[in-house]
């Protein structure tokens, strides 16, 4: 399978370009500074910003999936994921694009206290969120929305379900970078979840 990723320099980015190499595809890095990774066997590095128009579809190509590890900065202009989400949808290949609990469609997973708190932190990019996984959605896209994100070894205790199966509670499930990056290689290889919403979820006790 050929998989491109998309914000391939960030932490979750390079943990899903060496999932899908270890995994035996032929992968795509997409990066604004692609200089920041090392082609190699099975990998080609691409530059590729959501914020210069058809940028993003040039270097997806004839990719059969792309997967996206986008994110922002505190200071960056929230549109971006915006673009970026609109972008990859008109490229053609389906998408699995992860974003955040407790926002866009999972708004109200935290509960009423902790979902109000965290929409108060984070309104810059609110709105922006739930625009993206719109798009993604509405072109037959999977959406991952994981709580907040660790860089703790991944157990194999991983799962997706669709949100709209998920029970409220008060506090976010913690999730590994690692284990995200195998549940969306997982969904790329066999997918069970398209055109939905998901949610990740790690068993706590392993």
């Amino acid at each position: 399978m050929k998989i491109a990723i998309l914000g391939a320099t960030g932490r979750t980015g390079r943990l899903l370009v060496a999932r899908a190499l270890n995994r035996g595809h032929e992968v795509i890095a997409l990066a604004r500074r692609p200089d920041q990774i090392i082609a190699s066997s099975n990998l080609r590095v691409l530059r590729a910003d959501v914020s210069e128009p058809g940028s993003v579809a040039a270097a997806v190509g004839d990719s059969d999936i792309v997967l996206s590890g986008l994110g922002i900065a505190k200071k960056q202009d929230p549109a971006v994921l915006i673009d970026g989400a609109r972008q990859l949808a008109a490229a053609g290949p389906r998408v699995i694009w992860l974003t955040s609990l407790g926002m866009g469609a999972t708004e109200g997973a935290l509960g009423p206290l902790t979902g109000a708190l965290l929409k108060q932190a984070l309104r810059h990019e609110w709105s922006a969120k739930d625009l993206a996984g719109q798009a993604i959605r509405d072109a037959g896209g999977t959406t991952v929305y994981a709580g907040p994100l660790t860089g703790r070894p991944y157990q194999e205790n991983g799962r997706l379900i669709e949100a709209t199966t998920y029970r409220p509670r008060a506090f976010p499930p913690l999730a590994p970078r690692a284990g995200i990056a195998a549940l969306m290689i997982t969904e790329a290889e066999t997918p069970q979840f398209a055109d939905a919403d998901t949610i990740a979820l790690f068993d706590q006790s392993r």
